[in-house]
């Protein structure tokens, strides 16, 4: 590369022009964010995504006062759909919350793993709570509703052969207990849509590109500790105690929880290791194939993620040791 002169420029650049940096203005933000609250319910993941996005551009305009506009927004939009349908307007909440939880952590710099997952988890109540609450509402259950629809999808998926039937008794079992799981899943996949609404502003706002890499994830210990304290609530669960069915769904539905965070610290690892040893595209693809296979069948991404949090295969500066250095 030619840098005004014959002799070739002895530096990295990058390579093209740099994103366009256009400051954020409160009206913009605004409508995106009431654009993106009354789309939430009919395409959600569209809905999160400009939730986030107009939160974003909120905060980078007006602070902490703009994330407080963009709520009263939101508080507008419920005000309306309750005047709808308030059942429909209750489901709103959580996807409100999500969006705003995960657009102000990262525009402080502090979304780590521990802020992500609590923003995950009140998400994940408040849907569970307002489901638990219509359906007491109706006078029915929402434990056995919901393990209902489960069978009905899973039986509707394998067919209504002998073979079908021996799967869906040997699957039941397992869904009695991490059904609550399925709202901390849907829960992850709006904190992530979030994250990528919150991020394409934060690029437009300020022209940085900082995505974040698997290879840097990095669970917290108390991750350890929650697992340990599960593995023994689980066998508990077992034994003749009360309410033994509501501690071991609670437990079974957080260690499956678990496995996400473990997971994602092992493919971690291995991506690190990839982008070590300058693996090509090929390689690559094959082993996340394999990687992914394993952690299907045998939870081996789970295992390396767990082992990782003491052995620190990639050399991680954690938080511990940033306190212990400083203290020096």
């Amino acid at each position: 590369m030619i840098n005004g002169n014959d002799e070739p420029q002895r530096q990295i650049v990058p390579a093209g022009p740099k994103p366009p940096v256009r400051p954020a203005v409160l009206l913009q933000g605004l409508l995106w964010t009431a654009l993106g609250a009354a789309l939430s319910s009919y395409l959600p993941y569209l809905g999160v995504f400009l939730l986030a996005y107009g939160m974003r551009e909120l905060l980078e305009a007006k602070k902490g006062k703009g994330l407080c506009a963009g709520l009263g927004v939101c508080v507008l939009v419920f005000a309306a759909a309750c005047a709808w349908d308030f059942i429909f307007a209750l489901s709103l909440i959580p996807v409100f919350v999500c969006a705003a939880g995960i657009s102000w952590c990262m525009w402080r710099g502090r979304a780590n793993v521990t802020a992500v997952c609590i923003v995950i988890i009140v998400a994940s109540l408040l849907s569970l709570g307002i489901d638990a609450t219509i359906a007491s509402m109706s006078g029915m259950s929402l434990s056995k509703s919901f393990v209902a629809l489960l069978q009905e999808a899973v039986r509707s998926a394998v067919g209504s052969d002998i073979q079908g039937d021996l799967l869906v008794s040997q699957v039941m079992p397992l869904l009695r207990v991490i059904w609550p799981f399925v709202y901390v899943a849907s829960a992850m996949f709006d904190a992530l849509v979030a994250g990528i609404g919150s991020y394409t502003m934060s690029v437009r706002c300020t022209g940085i590109r900082r995505m974040p890499q698997i290879a840097n994830f990095d669970a917290p210990m108390w991750c350890v500790g929650l697992l340990a304290l599960c593995i023994l609530g689980l066998g508990a669960s077992f034994a003749d105690i009360p309410q033994a069915q509501l501690l071991r769904t609670i437990c079974a539905s957080t260690l499956a929880s678990l496995r996400v965070v473990f997971a994602l610290q092992g493919f971690g690892v291995v991506s690190a290791l990839e982008a070590k040893r300058r693996m090509g595209c090929l390689t690559r693809f094959v082993i996340t194939f394999l990687t992914v296979w394993l952690e299907a069948m045998f939870f081996a991404m789970c295992i390396v993620g767990l082992i990782d949090i003491w052995a620190n295969f990639r050399s991680l500066a954690r938080e511990q040791a940033r306190v212990e250095k400083a203290k020096q």
